[in-house]
């Protein structure tokens, strides 16, 4: 993947990597500001798309659906990853629902954005 970029800077990020037999497919677009993150295990295009986006007013980021299911693994996942790394999250999630599928997903979907992003901060508390 190489070295890692300054944050400002838009960049494309592509890594695979294998769980149960399985080859799993991350394709991760960094924005300004923003991620864009597709996975799945074959190149299906967008079944479905989240967003995930932090609030000051609310320590779990809020999550809308953009296309597809509004509650599963994909808005889940957004709402992990913007909560970790303080951004809005955009997710493609194209994949069943296998829990160790999801636990793979989850540790490579965190290693990716802590390599390209840098490594989370804090959650930043809500406002009393």
């Amino acid at each position: 993947m190489g070295e890692a970029e300054p944050a400002s800077r838009v960049g494309i990020f592509n890594s695979s990597c294998l769980c149960g037999g399985q080859v799993l497919h991350f394709h991760v677009v960094r924005l300004q500001g923003s991620v864009l993150m597709w996975v799945g295990s074959q190149l299906k295009g967008l079944e479905d798309l989240q967003v995930a986006t932090p609030t000051r007013f609310d320590p779990m980021p809020t999550v809308a659906s953009l296309r597809g299911e509004t509650e599963g693994n994909g808005s889940q996942l957004a709402q992990k990853l913007s909560r970790r790394f303080q951004v809005p999250v955009f997710l493609s999630f194209n994949l069943e629902a296998e829990p160790e599928a999801m636990l793979a997903v989850q540790k490579e979907s965190t290693r990716l954005l802590s390599e390209i992003l840098g490594p989370p901060g804090p959650p930043e508390a809500a406002p009393a």
